[in-house]
């Protein structure tokens, strides 16, 4: 891996250091976080020669563990004090950023050194103590700048190095992404809690390149070409565009978040060429000055070019060919950069080399993100300070899962009929101003709780009368589903139980059901508590909603429990996404693959229709509905080829529906399932039932929620186009001004 800014002073005044500690036998190594991130540690931890994996840490026992056993780490801890104890030289740490300092502080102090992920500190001055720390305890300190390992960007360094296109003179760079979780509505996530936090969350790996090609950053001309406004106070910087005067030469970036095309790209400027590497495809070329006439350089450039570039398409479909086959590793762009990175970091370690990306370049990574936020911190709201919620009051109505777009509606509806409302929630910052509102005036009582959290849980519901719940949960495996979604919700219900509530609403799905063309009796399904007969064929999702349905009638039966199901359709509106998989199989944003012809009307509702029959079921009075399961469908007479068609329309982009019939969509299932198994890789057989029950051609039938609860969703088509497919139109490119969540 080529360095260079490996010889380059330090961003400090040189002080006296204290020799890293080095290893003499195998590393022994924790990975403290046992979350998505985590993953890809472990399983390069696992295979990588020299390194002992020890333990994994995380605050959930539960997640420890299941890490731990999935990866062969013999111990699962909870606490950060344990690992010195088990022998562990080197913690990988893998928590959300805003944790990064204080874990990184407690292990060096400790005696632990770290392999912290980016980025390494949220501000200069936190890097700094960082680096400083670890100098003076001799311990090693490196940052996980992945992107500094990305295929291409080395391959860009060793052209550059080898003086091809003479002296670097000048960087531009692009980073236009989607983000799924802007497309969902859900700004929970840390990177939308402060405006500067995005720069630390994306943009620290393409600074984290020009720090390796310029060096310091000395000057930041920075300019904000677009802004939302998420919730109420909660800004969030869409598209960025800065220039920079670096050590070594100057940059241009842009960026822009939330983007339905991807482009990531980074080309250098040289005296006597350039090079460009393309990092999202994992492609690099570039160009020089030759000897001919312009129009034959022009050619030359050209050509070498296209030759270049269809080089590494060939290498880039090669080694996911060799993979997909089981001939060869996993050579994707992502997974080689965080490979390399560890192995590079463990490898110097070892050796006695200086280490890569080592505290004193992260902090100077730092400085580029704190030249490109600039002084945002008093953009950032202020986590609300909520009154104690206190006790329950008098018919008090709990709803659990009450910040998703389904819960927010419910809880808005049951406040405007003068119900006393409990919202259970796991978090306190980010919530949307019709939770936030009524939670500091007194109106809604806010409980922070989650499944599982037996005192929390018990707090929400003591004292309470009904309860919707509306939280849900997935697994990589079934023995997670299960006891997330089936023995939660089953412990909800007996917690209910236990605190004397009358009446549990649970929000099932209609993927409990087969849904295939011939799974209805008599042309329609009915409001009925029969579920799939053949769940072993269907995904996880749709075997944990049937066997929540299933645990949860066992308790009402056992307990008396009043107990009410609820089986939303494909449920539409602002807060949902627009490129929903009741739709078809979204290949990419634009391009939706039928599932089927996507010429049968589909059973779409409206999220506020689903709203107002929970709230209906919940405040019931005569029991009419106790002991039901209820399917929430409307009938607008929409298919998803008309929806896709009305998206096109509101959005002006190319939106694309491709029928594909059910037959085939099975064969080409099949073709991935032998290529899978040539591979040696794990992988059920595809199941055709599955595949028939996604092109929800069985119509439903919902007379029981139209007659006990006067359940009246939006029906006309127009209107409901209005309401759920049009309302996407509204996505122009932002100024300065701001669109608000609903």
């Amino acid at each position: 891996m080529p360095s260079m800014t490996a010889d380059q002073p330090s961003t400090t005044a040189d002080a006296q250091k204290v020799p890293i500690q080095r290893p003499r036998g195998s590393t022994k190594v924790a990975v403290v976080g046992a979350g998505y991130i985590a993953d890809f540690h472990l399983e390069v931890l696992k295979s990588t020669k020299g390194v002992d994996l020890v333990a994994v840490c995380d605050v959930s026992e539960e997640r420890a563990k299941s890490a731990a056993k999935r990866f062969g780490a013999p111990h699962a801890v909870t606490d950060l004090k344990e690992l010195k104890g088990l022998g562990v030289d080197i913690a990988h740490l893998a928590v959300p950023p805003d944790l990064h300092v204080s874990l990184t502080k407690a292990l060096l102090e400790s005696g632990v050194g770290v392999f912290v992920e980016k980025p390494i500190a949220l501000s200069t001055e936190d890097a700094r103590e960082l680096a400083e720390l670890a100098d003076a305890k001799g311990l090693a300190l490196g940052v996980n700048h992945n992107n500094v390992f990305h295929p291409s960007f080395v391959k860009l360094m060793e052209r550059l190095e080898s003086g091809e296109i003479g002296r670097a003179e000048h960087v531009q760079v692009t980073l236009s992404v989607p983000l799924r979780q802007l497309d969902a509505g859900d700004y929970s996530h840390w990177m939308f809690r402060a405006p500067r936090n995005i720069v630390f969350e994306q943009a620290v790996h393409p600074l984290s390149q020009l720090e390796h090609l310029l060096g310091s950053v000395k000057e930041a001309t920075v300019a904000k070409l677009g802004t939302t406004e998420l919730h109420p106070g909660q800004m969030f910087h869409k598209r960025w565009s800065a220039s920079f005067v670096a050590e070594r030469g100057t940059a241009d970036l842009y960026m822009a978040f939330g983007e339905p095309f991807t482009r990531s790209t980074i080309q250098v400027l040289g005296t006597d060429g350039s090079l460009e590497a393309d990092l999202f495809h994992d492609q690099l070329s570039g160009e020089q000055k030759t000897l001919w006439l312009d129009f034959w350089n022009s050619y030359l450039a050209g050509s070498r070019r296209a030759k270049e570039t269809k080089k590494s398409a060939r290498r880039v479909l090669k080694n996911w060919s060799m993979f997909t086959l089981g001939l060869g590793g996993r050579k994707d762009a992502f997974f080689v950069g965080m490979r390399d990175g560890i192995r590079a970091f463990h490898t110097a370690l070892k050796e006695g080399k200086p280490l890569p990306n080592d505290s004193w370049a992260a902090l100077r990574v730092t400085e580029w993100a704190d030249a490109l936020a600039g002084d945002t911190s008093a953009e950032a709201p202020p986590v609300p300070e909520f009154p104690d919620p206190g006790e329950a009051r008098e018919n008090e109505v709990v709803v659990l899962g009450g910040t998703g777009f389904i819960g927010r509606r419910v809880v808005t509806r049951l406040l405007a009929k003068g119900e006393n409302v409990t919202c259970i929630t796991r978090r306190l910052h980010s919530l949307a101003p019709e939770i936030v509102e009524p939670a500091l005036d007194g109106r809604l009582r806010l409980v922070r709780a989650s499944l599982g959290d037996e005192a929390g849980m018990a707090k929400a519901l003591k004292g309470a009368k009904r309860c919707i719940h509306l939280a849900t949960g997935n697994g990589n495996d079934w023995e997670e589903v299960k006891k997330i979604m089936v023995d939660g919700s089953a412990r909800v219900a007996e917690q209910c139980s236990e605190a004397g509530l009358d009446r549990l609403v649970y929000v099932s799905s209609i993927a409990a059901l087969y849904t295939g063309p011939d799974g209805a009796e008599g042309g329609k399904i009915a409001d009925s508590w029969d579920t799939d007969s053949e769940l072993s064929k269907r995904p996880l999702y749709a075997r944990g909603k049937a066997e929540a349905e299933k645990a949860l009638k066992a308790v009402a039966d056992r307990t008396g429990l009043k107990l009410v199901v609820t089986r939303p359709g494909v449920v539409l509106g602002e807060g949902t996404p627009m490129q929903h998989s009741g739709l078809g199989l979204w290949v990419r944003d634009n391009h939706c693959v039928g599932w089927g012809p996507g010429d049968n009307s589909l059973p779409l509702v409206l999220a506020d229709d689903v709203a107002d029959a929970l709230v209906a079921a919940a405040l019931k009075e005569d029991g009419s509905v106790d002991g039901k399961a209820i399917n929430l469908c409307a009938n607008p007479g929409i298919t998803g080829h008309e929806a896709v068609l009305e998206l096109q329309k509101a959005t002006g982009r190319k939106m694309e529906f491709h029928p594909r019939g059910l037959f085939t969509s099975q064969l080409m299932e099949v073709g991935k399932w032998l290529v899978k198994k040539a591979g040696r890789r794990k992988a059920p057989f595809p199941s055709y039932r599955d595949l028939k029950s996604r092109a929800l051609i069985a119509p439903f039938e919902s007379d029981l929620a139209r007659k006990e609860l006067g359940w009246k969703p939006v029906e006309d088509k127009e209107e409901f186009l209005d309401k759920a497919i049009r309302i996407y139109g509204n996505d122009t490119p932002e100024s300065s001004s701001a669109k608000k969540s609903d």
